[in-house]
């Protein structure tokens, strides 16, 4: 009767909490959800495994800020016996204002044969600041956050991007660039979002399991979409 119970609660607190993030996906990307030590420490992730992130770097953004970067990533990867590692895809002028252009890009962009995710870098404009001080007001105003720090595409989860420059008060006080990579990079590899990550740590798990399946593109390291697609070529 108590086991019932706690069930009920969970999944009333579990479904509390999407209904809100429902909601909050229309200003900003929401938590991917609390640890659970205890649940990730008797899931077994298998042997080390890097995988290569291609990555596209605005102008402004220095080379060690973005290994930085990464460095903070692959501390958080070390839960599950993974690295990234950083592959430099070039710099370039960003495709449009929004980070939806920038979406739409990647989502479209084919990927080379030495990559496994495709990383994109959102540096800082002038139309940026001027975009950041209107939604810090609206913020004030309204209590409204619109800036979305980054994002992935859904068809693969293997293309993404985040805002790799921040300026705005605003910006520091809900998240970081380093906060944002670990977010969106454990979309990169199939999670969705959820109350607490036990199906996050159950994703990894499966997505490492598949990599060392026959019908995988050579050297590529695949993905299981949060919808339970299975992604095992680059393109």
């Amino acid at each position: 009767m108590l086991n019932s119970f706690h069930k009920q609660t969970y999944r009333w607190i579990q479904n509390l909490f999407l209904f809100f993030s429902f909601f909050s996906s229309f200003y900003t990307c929401t938590t991917i959800g609390f640890h659970r030590e205890s649940v990730r420490n008797n899931i077994p992730f298998g042997s080390e495994r890097t995988f290569q992130v291609c990555t596209i770097i605005e102008s402004g953004i220095e080379k060690e800020e973005v290994l930085d970067l990464f460095r903070y990533w692959n501390e958080e990867l070390k839960l599950y016996s993974l690295q990234a590692n950083f592959v430099n895809y070039g710099t370039m002028e960003r495709p449009g204002f929004f980070g939806s252009d920038i979406l739409n890009y990647i989502a479209n962009l084919p990927m080379h044969q030495d990559c496994d995710r495709i990383l994109y870098l959102k540096g800082r404009t002038n139309g940026d600041l001027v975009f950041e001080f209107f939604t810090l007001g609206l913020f004030v105003g309204t209590g409204l956050k619109l800036e979305v720090q980054g994002a992935v595409e859904s068809r693969t989860q293997t293309r993404g991007y985040i805002k790799a420059k921040y300026i705005s008060l605003l910006q520091v006080l809900f998240t970081s660039p380093k906060s944002t990579l670990v977010h969106e990079g454990y979309h990169l590899l199939g999670c969705g979002h959820q109350l607490f990550m036990d199906d996050c740590y159950e994703k990894i798990r499966d997505v490492k399991s598949l990599s060392s399946e026959q019908n995988i593109e050579k050297n590529f390291f695949p993905n299981i979409t949060a919808s339970g697609k299975r992604i095992r070529t680059r393109n």
